[in-house]
């Protein structure tokens, strides 16, 4: 039976016909298969104008800006606690304090070393003492008058000099303007020269002034310094002024030779006056700041054998009482920042040890620390505004903040680096505490009312961007390069060029 089949398949297979209708079939399947399910479907999108949005997503925590875990410097038992938990206290107040009668009394001590170290002389050597001072006092006063004299004696031969000797070479020279009346070798000597003297002017009417204001000889060591400035203004005036007269001569000018001679030596003559002038005034400085250093020197000597030690011993005593002074500072804890008490770990009449953390102080101001993952960090810049909710009031309440700083290294969390990124709460809220998890939705960048499509829509060709634009018969595309811009967080791209508002690009072929 067996063999019987077998011979008879073998038969037919041998038929041509046969075998031509198998691969009839065979080709039908395939076309019907590949009609039915093979054609391919374009998905599309259109190009649309809006907004894209680039941000960095990230979880961080609210921390105080500033905290303060404060002990005492020394062991002792605890007096005074002026806190409590939930306090709010300023820079500077007095959290807790230990008994400190002993450091007190050691403090009087040496105060009362200190006192009777530096108590007064006996009448007859301060009389003899206070002697010498008022002598050197005296003449302190006579030098800053001699001074003062030398001032007013130095401005009025300045003013004589100018007027007697340069303003005759001016037309107008008491005025905004003056002009030289007599040749000059260029015009910027011209305009140069005419300045000077109006600079002279304005030298003189603030010396005025300042003589007028001296009212008394404490002034006369300022008024000294300024009148040789003023002075040494008008002699550079009347120098420049002389190297012009000297120039002069009848061939370059209508003035005789004889007038040339007699202008030069007056303008010599004032140069020396004024000379004579700044002489005067360096000698009255001279014995002003000799007769000062006399009476110092006497005054300080007063002071010292009045104080009844040596120096020495005053100043190792007084090392002694700011040691005693520094050591019952210690028996105090201040506030060092502004904040809120955290931590009152302490009792009334517990001891407590030196350096053990017994309160701690959180600051009024907080902010959020988070970790930015070193692909986002390039993004994230100081001002980057940021929407903030809390864990605690759910993701309907935003806290806005911005970024304050960026951390330059990195932190490794879990082997990954990351950069610590610190934002500042745009406004305080009492709802926002120490601990709390922050959500932040970093806005990094934002182009507004640009053309976007899906970003699934581009491709990539090494940095080249093209997209697939739908033909009208809405079945067929073409390929055109594009431009791109800012690629959102929510999956959008800005288009820059090569496309227009209202195309369908390709987004998907379904069957490919």
């Amino acid at each position: 039976m067996k063999g019987t089949m077998a011979s008879f398949l073998k038969k037919w297979l041998r038929n041509k016909y046969v075998i031509g209708g198998i691969v009839i079939i065979i080709a039908l399947i395939i076309f019907v298969v590949h009609k039915s399910g093979g054609t391919s479907a374009l998905v599309s999108a259109a190009v649309t104008r809006g907004n894209v949005i680039e941000q960095v997503s990230v979880t961080g925590q609210v921390l105080p800006v500033s905290k303060a875990d404060l002990s005492f410097e020394k062991g002792g038992v605890v007096t005074n606690i002026y806190v409590k938990v939930g306090d709010k206290v300023s820079k500077g107040d007095t959290i807790a304090s230990l008994d400190n009668a002993t450091d007190e009394a050691n403090l009087a001590s040496a105060q009362a070393t200190l006192d009777d170290m530096t108590r007064a002389l006996r009448p007859q050597e301060l009389n003899a003492d206070q002697s010498q001072v008022n002598a050197a006092s005296v003449a302190l006063a006579n030098a800053q008058q001699d001074a003062l004299n030398a001032a007013r004696t130095g401005y009025t031969d300045a003013l004589g000099a100018v007027a007697n000797y340069s303003d005759t070479f001016f037309t107008n020279a008491q005025s905004p303007n003056p002009t030289i009346n007599v040749h000059t070798d260029s015009q910027d000597t011209q305009t140069a020269i005419n300045f000077e003297r109006v600079v002279v002017s304005d030298a003189l009417t603030n010396w005025k002034n300042s003589l007028d204001a001296a009212t008394s000889t404490d002034a006369a060591s300022g008024l000294l310094t300024s009148s040789q400035d003023y002075l040494n203004t008008i002699k550079n005036f009347m120098s420049d002024l002389s190297t012009i007269v000297n120039a002069l001569s009848p061939s370059n000018s209508s003035i005789s030779q004889a007038q040339i001679n007699a202008d030069v030596a007056n303008m010599n003559s004032a140069l020396n006056g004024l000379n004579q002038a700044i002489a005067s005034l360096s000698g009255a400085e001279t014995e002003l700041q000799s007769a000062s250093s006399s009476y110092q020197e006497a005054n300080n000597n007063f002071i010292l054998e009045n104080a009844g030690d040596s120096e020495e011993s005053i100043a190792a005593q007084m090392a002694k009482v700011d040691a005693a002074q520094a050591e019952l500072d210690q028996d105090t804890i201040l506030s060092p920042i502004d904040g809120i008490v955290t931590v009152v770990a302490p009792d009334v009449g517990d001891y407590v040890s030196p350096g053990d953390v017994s309160f701690s102080i959180i600051g009024s101001s907080l902010e959020i620390d988070a970790y930015v993952a070193e692909a986002d960090i390039a993004k994230v810049a100081i001002g980057n505004l940021a929407s903030t909710t809390l864990d605690a009031y759910g993701s309907d309440i935003d806290f806005p903040s911005q970024v304050a700083a960026i951390d330059p290294a990195e932190t490794v969390l879990e082997g990954v680096p990351t950069y610590k990124v610190t934002l500042d709460f745009i406004k305080n809220d009492s709802r926002i505490l120490s601990g709390m998890t922050a959500n932040l939705e970093i806005l990094t960048h934002e182009q507004d009312n640009v053309l976007t499509i899906p970003y699934r829509a581009i491709i990539d060709n090494d940095g080249a961007f093209t997209v697939r634009v739908m033909n009208p018969d809405g079945t067929t595309y073409k390929t055109v390069p594009v431009v791109a811009g800012l690629k959102g967080s929510d999956g959008t791209i800005e288009i820059i060029s090569g496309l227009s508002l209202g195309q369908k690009v390709v987004t998907y072929i379904q069957g490919q």
